[in-house]
């Protein structure tokens, strides 16, 4: 069975990760974990096996609250966070990692910004960023593509999880440019797009695709996903960087990461 592994820490934002990973491992029949790390620095009178039985007492009244169903792990951190959590998604061979992309909530979170970029830039895994709000469906989803090959290795997963959810695919193009964009330049990307979108199956799904003129990529994306009602958008990632310039690179997927109010999927 394939396995989801959600870091939690209790923020908003990781709650809203975590509801939005169990609505995914019920759609696939994917087995849902949720890790929750414990600094190894503990004040008081308190330990790190007592710190441990509070969390996990806290995770599970939680879960059972929202009637999630998942295997809870508890890990004194001895490295850099990011770092634990790709380690311990491939001890569970997780197909799926997920995590709130920031908090405001200081004195429980672990992930407020820096770890959940980090984890952007150096997981292979696919991951889910969780954000505002919470899915417990999806009725419009959206994925950008762009000439590049890569952009289009979401799209089998992509096409499953519309037609198990009986959502819309809203399949996204921008042309970044400041200025009018004569219609045939338009047309002939929609061409060269709909060519390559034919070696994939859209039987019995309700799907579009859809040229945007924007001045800024992320922009574009972001203005489409808040017209349309879209409850999740999926991207991948460029897999031409290495890991120093993906930390420094700031790229499309990291500003739509930023800026999104709905769940963002990279891959």
């Amino acid at each position: 069975m394939k396995t989801i592994l959600c870091a939690f820490d209790f923020s908003k934002q990781s709650e809203n990760a975590l509801i939005t990973s169990w609505t995914i491992s019920r759609i696939f029949n994917w087995e849902l974990n949720v890790i929750y790390f414990i600094s190894p620095k503990v004040y008081g009178l308190s330990t790190p096996e007592v710190e441990k039985k509070e969390k996990e007492n806290k995770l599970m009244n939680f879960l059972n609250e929202h009637r999630i169903d998942a295997k809870v792990h508890i890990k004194i951190s001895s490295n850099h966070i990011p770092y634990e959590i790709i380690e311990m998604a491939k001890q569970l061979n997780s197909s799926l990692i997920s995590i709130g992309r920031s908090s405001y909530d200081i004195e429980d979170a672990n992930f407020i910004g820096s770890n959940a970029l980090s984890l952007k830039s150096i997981s292979e895994i696919p991951t889910l960023f969780g954000t505002r709000k919470p899915k417990t469906s999806f009725k419009n989803i959206l994925l950008t593509i762009n000439e590049k090959s890569y952009s289009f290795e979401p799209l089998i997963f992509t096409i499953e999880l519309a037609k198990l959810t009986d959502a819309k695919l809203h399949i996204l193009n921008i042309i970044e440019s400041p200025y009018n964009v004569p219609i045939e330049e338009i047309q002939l990307q929609e061409g060269k797009l709909s060519e390559n979108l034919k070696n994939y199956n859209f039987k019995d799904i309700d799907w579009q695709l859809k040229i945007v003129v924007s001045e800024e990529a992320s922009k574009g994306i972001l203005e489409y996903a808040n017209n349309n009602e879209i409850d999740l958008i999926i991207m991948s990632r460029r897999k031409s960087l290495n890991i120093l310039e993906r930390l420094f690179y700031s790229s499309v997927t990291q500003r739509v990461l930023r800026g999104a109010l709905v769940p963002v999927l990279l891959f």
